[in-house]
């Protein structure tokens, strides 16, 4: 390596990404159910009840959409557009019967969540048996989720919203072990390349930035006087695998997650398993 090479290589580990603090609004919020008009107000009352901690009433707008108000998905996106909430929040299968099925969110979220450019909170199914178990007690413990958390801002920024004075967030990020492998097996076929060093310095260097990027999130947040602690989980490992540990191990009651790609369509790679398969805790998919 040339020694302008070498320069170049610690300037660029040197420069950190720093967290920088935006208060997202949140002051206007839409409930989509598929309940008449009489059950849904009442829904409504426990979600509110639910999020008191992050969405007092007395600064939030909440509007109700009911089952009467929509038929179809055009229907439903054309509500959200009418209204132009600041959060959108539902249930998992809304309008259909496969919320007993652990295989998607329906079709209801699948192209709400992929259209609008508005975060929605997706709550478990009301016909679950444990459905009222989990909206009993308000969040506490919220994780963020992210497969490269170094310049999230705005995952971290509607987290930590989501988060109650006295509560905890919890910076996550998982580096895949599969994708990690796959790399250092190729690297070992290139003769150029020092393999005993790569296989040393190329996942430390990924945590490392991971680590530094939360560490700046916990001191802005710190000093935006906020009541939070704020915790890093960075290790490489088995995504899913790992985040319902992760969740179990903290009694997490709220996850954080992109849901979009830029270059595509369907819902981000990462997000589409954990969405389908955590079906025990509510998630905010931005």
């Amino acid at each position: 390596m040339s020694t302008v090479d070498q320069f170049e290589s610690v300037f660029k580990a040197a420069a950190k990404t720093h967290y920088v603090h935006e208060k997202h609004p949140l002051g206007k919020v839409l409930l989509v159910t598929d309940m008449d008009s009489a059950e849904a107000a009442l829904y409504l009352q426990t979600v509110k009840t639910f999020l008191e901690n992050v969405l007092p009433e007395s600064e939030t707008d909440w509007l109700l959409v009911s089952q009467n108000d929509f038929e179809n998905v055009k229907d439903l996106l054309d509500k959200v557009e009418e209204h132009r909430p600041d959060l959108v929040i539902t249930y998992r299968n809304l309008k259909s019967d496969a919320w007993r099925w652990p295989y998607s969110l329906g079709e209801h979220l699948d192209v709400l969540t992929q259209v609008t450019s508005t975060p929605v909170l997706v709550l478990p199914h009301p016909d679950r048996e444990d459905s009222t178990d989990f909206l009993a007690r308000p969040p506490e413990t919220v994780m963020a989720v992210s497969g490269h958390l170094c310049g999230e801002g705005k995952l971290v920024g509607y987290s930590a919203a989501f988060t109650p004075s006295g509560g905890k967030l919890i910076l996550s990020h998982v580096e895949d072990e599969a994708t990690h492998d796959r790399y250092l097996a190729a690297i070992e076929k290139i003769p150029e390349i020092d393999s005993e060093v790569a296989r040393e310095t190329i996942l430390s260097r990924l945590l490392k930035d991971a680590k530094d990027f939360s560490e700046s999130a916990q001191t802005v947040l710190g000093e935006a006087d906020l009541g939070i602690e704020v915790e890093c989980h960075a290790k490489v490992g088995r995504r899913l695998e790992d985040y319902r540990k992760l969740i179990e191990e903290d009694h997490v009651d709220l996850l954080v997650m992109h849901a979009k790609e830029d270059d595509q369509m369907a819902m981000h790679g990462m997000a589409h398993p954990l969405a389908v398969e955590l079906r025990s805790v509510p998630l905010l998919l931005l």
